[in-house]
C-alpha cells in the first residue's frame, strides 16, 4: 500500500513538472538563440566557445517548440544502477521527453540514482555545501531532489544544440510532493540565472557559476589586477572532451543487523583525462555508516566526500561503502560524480608603437611658405590600426583648409613608416610651436613638438623739426626710417607730404620732389634691421595758419608707417621809425616840425601802435596830427593807439612846436605796440638860437 500510494505521488509530481516544462517552452520560443558575446577590441570575431569549453555550472537554456504536446515522464525505480551515457537514456520504461528545462553543462558530470524511501534524514544531510550551493546537474524542487545527467558530447554542425539527446534519470521524492519553483529562472542570453537569494556569481574568464562556501563579495578579496597565467601544453590546445560515467552498485537484499556494502564505479570513457574528480553520496535512511574504501570526508551537511584526483581515459576508480541497516525498506541514496577539465590556448601579445619625426626650417619669412616633412613610424613590436594624423595649427600659421587638419594613414604594420609633407603659411613674426599627433584606434598615442621663428621686418618713421615758424623763415626737417624687426626691409620708399603753407626748397639723398601732389620721395632699395636711416627736407613757410607735415613709409611685404606734425606758421611785425625835423636850427620864437614815420618790415600786421613825443622845457607844442586822435599835456603829445598796422605799411606823425628859449635841445619820441614788451626810444636834436 505504501508504494502505491507513493507511486501515484510521484506521478502526480512529474504532472507538474511537465506543465512547468511547456510554460518554460512558451517562455524561450519568442527568443531562442541565445545572446551573441560582444566582439573584442581588434573587431575579430570570436568562435562562440562549445559546450566542452565552458564552466561546467555555466547553464544555456535550449528552447523547445510549443505546438508539440509534452507527455508527463513516467517514473521507474530501477533495481540497479544504470550508467548514463550520452546515446541511451537511462529509463527503459521512460519515452523521450524535450524538456525546456533540459540543458547543457559540459561533459562533467554522469549521475546514477538509488531509490530513496522520502527519507528526511538524507535531506537534512544532504550534498557537501563547500561546493557549489546547487550540485551541478540537478535541479531542486521544495522537499524533492532530482537529477539531470548531462550530455557528453558537444553537438556539432550536422547535430543542432536544440536537438542533442539528454538521458534523465529521476528518483523518488524524498518526501512528499510539493510544488516544483524553478531555482534558475531563464535569463535574456539563454543561460539559467542562480536561484534567488543565492551568493552573487564570481567571474571566471567566460564562465559564471554561484558558490555559496565562499561568502559575500564584501567578504572576498579583490580579484589581483595583474595576471598570474601561464599557457599549458599543447596537448591541452582544441576541444577538450574528457567524459565520466558513474554507476553505484547494491545487493539486492539486506538485512537489518547484518554489514552490506555498496559500491560507486567511475569510469572515464572520454579521451583525455579528468581532473579534480570528486564524488559525493549520502547515508541512507535507516543505515548506518560502518566505514568507506577509500576513508570518506564529511561535508559540511554530512555527506560523504571522496576526491579522486585525476582520472586518466579508460581508467576507473571505486569506491566501497559498508553501511549497517536498522530499519526494514528500501534503502538507498544518490551518489553524484564531478570533475574539471583543463584547456588552454595560448596567443603572441605583441606592442606597437607611434613615433613622429618632424623636419623643418628654423626660420621662415612671414607669407612665405613652411613645408613640413613628417615621417609617422611604428618602431615596435604589433600592427597600429586606425592610425590618424592630426595638426591644429597655431597662431601665426595659416592653411587653406582651416586651422584643424587630420590625415587618416590607417594600418601601420611593424618596422614602417608613412611619410607625409604639411604646407603651411607663415602670417604673423614670432616664435611658434607646432605641435602633431598621432594616435590608433585603441590607446597609442604620440607628439611631436617644432618650435620655429617666423621672421618679418618693420618700418618705424620719425621727422624732427619746428612746429612753430615764421612766415618767410625757413625750417628744416629732419626724417628718420627704421627697421626694428627680424628681416630686411625691401624696396623702401619715403614720401612726405607738403601742405600749402609751405614751400619746398631742397632735399637732400637723391630726394625728388612731384610738385603736381606736393610731395617729396626717398628711395632705399634695403634697409637692413636694427638700422635707421635720415633724410633731410627745407622749407619756406609761405602762409600763416595752422599746417600738417605727413610722413609715410613703406616697404615689400604690406609693410607702412606713418607720422604726422603739425606746424604752426607766424607772422612777425617788425616795426622801424624815424624822425626828422622839417627845420633846424630855428630862431627863438620861430618854428619847427617833427615828422614821425613808422613802418611795418615784418609779415605780420602790428596791432595798437601807439606814440607818444616828450618835449623840452625850451620848446612849446603848437600843433599835433596823426592817424589818430592825440592829447598834450605839460609838454608831452600822447597819441592814441593804432589798431593795426599792416605789413610793409607806414604811417606819419607830425608835431609842431615853437623855440621858446636858446639851446641845443633833445626832442624824445616812443613807440611801441602789443607785439613789444619794453618801448622803442628815439631822440632828434634841435637848435635853438638867438641873437646877441
Amino acid at each position: 500500500m505504501k508504494r502505491l500510494v507513493l507511486r501515484i505521488t510521484v506521478l502526480g509530481v512529474v504532472a507538474v513538472l511537465g506543465v512547468i516544462a511547456i510554460a518554460q517552452a512558451k517562455r524561450y520560443a519568442a527568443d531562442p538563440a541565445p545572446a551573441k558575446a560582444a566582439p573584442p577590441v581588434d573587431r575579430k570575431p570570436v568562435p562562440i566557445p562549445t559546450v566542452e569549453q565552458r564552466h561546467p555550472l555555466r547553464v544555456e537554456v535550449r528552447p523547445t517548440s510549443t505546438t508539440e504536446s509534452v507527455p508527463p515522464p513516467r517514473m521507474s525505480l530501477p533495481k540497479r544502477p544504470t550508467t548514463v551515457t550520452p546515446a541511451e537514456p537511462t529509463l527503459a520504461e521512460q519515452p523521450p521527453v524535450e524538456s525546456p528545462f533540459a540543458a547543457r553543462i559540459g561533459s562533467n558530470m554522469a549521475t546514477s540514482a538509488a531509490p530513496d524511501a522520502g527519507d528526511p534524514q538524507g535531506a537534512d544531510q544532504g550534498l557537501d555545501t563547500s561546493g557549489s550551493a546547487t550540485p551541478p546537474g540537478l535541479f531542486v524542487a521544495e522537499g524533492a531532489r532530482y537529477v539531470q545527467p548531462v550530455a557528453a558530447e558537444a553537438p556539432t554542425a550536422s547535430t543542432p544544440a536544440a536537438s542533442a539527446p539528454t538521458a534523465a534519470t529521476l528518483p523518488p521524492p524524498e518526501t512528499a510532493a510539493a510544488p516544483i519553483t524553478d531555482r534558475y529562472p531563464s535569463r535574456s542570453d539563454g543561460m539559467m540565472a542562480a536561484p534567488e537569494g543565492s551568493p552573487p556569481p564570481r567571474n571566471l574568464g567566460s564562465a559564471t557559476f554561484s558558490d555559496p562556501s565562499v561568502g559575500s563579495p564584501a567578504s572576498m578579496p579583490a580579484p589581483p589586477s595583474e595576471g598570474t597565467g601561464q599557457p599549458g601544453s599543447k596537448q591541452l590546445e582544441g576541444p577538450q572532451t574528457p567524459q565520466l560515467t558513474i554507476e553505484k552498485s547494491a545487493p539486492k537484499e539486506i538485512q537489518v543487523g547484518k554489514p552490506a556494502t555498496f559500491t560507486v564505479t567511475v569510469r572515464n570513457t572520454g579521451r583525455i583525462a579528468a581532473g579534480g574528480v570528486e564524488v559525493r553520496d549520502e547515508i541512507p535512511k535507516g543505515t548506518r555508516l560502518i566505514g568507506t574504501t577509500p576513508r570518506a570526508s564529511r561535508g559540511v551537511r554530512g555527506g560523504l566526500v571522496w576526491n579522486l584526483g585525476t582520472i586518466q581515459p579508460g581508467d576507473e576508480s571505486e569506491i566501497e561503502i559498508q553501511l549497517m541497516p536498522t530499519d526494514t525498506g528500501e534503502i538507498g541514496s544518490v551518489a553524484t560524480v564531478s570533475f574539471s577539465a583543463d584547456a588552454s590556448a595560448r596567443s603572441v601579445a605583441t606592442k606597437p608603437e607611434l613615433v613622429i619625426e618632424t623636419s623643418a626650417p628654423k626660420r621662415v619669412l612671414i607669407g612665405e611658405e613652411l613645408k613640413l616633412a613628417i615621417t609617422v613610424s611604428n618602431p615596435g613590436s604589433g600592427k597600429a590600426t586606425g592610425v590618424v594624423l592630426e595638426e591644429h595649427v597655431p597662431a601665426g600659421l595659416q592653411h587653406a583648409a582651416g586651422s584643424d587638419l587630420e590625415y587618416e594613414i590607417g594600418d601601420l604594420p611593424p618596422g614602417e613608416s608613412c611619410k607625409l609633407e604639411l604646407t603651411l603659411v607663415a602670417s604673423r613674426p614670432g616664435l611658434i610651436t607646432n605641435v602633431l599627433t598621432a594616435h590608433d584606434d585603441a590607446v597609442l598615442r604620440a607628439e611631436n613638438r617644432v618650435q620655429l621663428e617666423v621672421l618679418a621686418p618693420q618700418l618705424d618713421v620719425a621727422m624732427q623739426g619746428p612746429k612753430r615758424r615764421y612766415l618767410e623763415r625757413e625750417a628744416v626737417y629732419t626724417f628718420s626710417v627704421s627697421n626694428p624687426g627680424t628681416a630686411p626691409a625691401e624696396e623702401v620708399e619715403l614720401v612726405a607730404y607738403l601742405p600749402s603753407g609751405l614751400k619746398f626748397v631742397s632735399a637732400n639723398n637723391a630726394g625728388h620732389y612731384e610738385e603736381a601732389n606736393r610731395t617729396v620721395h626717398w628711395r632705399l632699395a634695403e634697409l637692413p634691421t636694427q638700422e635707421t636711416g635720415q633724410v633731410q627736407l627745407v622749407t619756406l613757410p609761405v602762409e600763416a595758419g595752422q599746417q600738417k607735415l605727413r610722413l609715410r613709409g613703406t616697404a615689400e611685404k604690406g609693410l607702412a608707417a606713418e607720422e604726422e606734425q603739425p606746424v604752426v606758421i607766424e607772422g612777425i611785425a617788425a616795426i622801424m621809425f624815424e624822425v626828422v625835423d622839417v627845420n633846424d636850427p630855428v630862431e627863438v620864437g620861430g618854428e619847427t616840425t617833427y615828422e614821425i614815420r613808422v613802418l611795418n618790415q615784418g609779415s605780420k600786421a602790428a596791432s595798437n601802435v601807439r606814440l607818444q613825443v616828450e618835449l623840452p622845457r625850451e620848446l612849446q607844442v603848437v600843433a599835433a596830427e596823426g592817424p589818430v586822435r592825440h592829447t598834450v599835456n605839460a609838454g608831452r603829445v600822447l597819441f592814441e593807439g593804432l589798431s593795426r598796422l599792416a605789413p610793409k605799411a607806414d604811417t606819419t606823425f607830425r608835431v609842431r612846436v615853437q623855440g621858446i628859449q636858446p639851446g641845443d635841445l633833445r626832442v624824445r619820441v616812443l613807440l611801441s605796440t602789443d607785439e613789444m614788451q619794453v618801448p622803442v626810444t628815439k631822440e632828434e636834436s634841435t637848435r635853438v638860437y638867438s641873437d646877441e
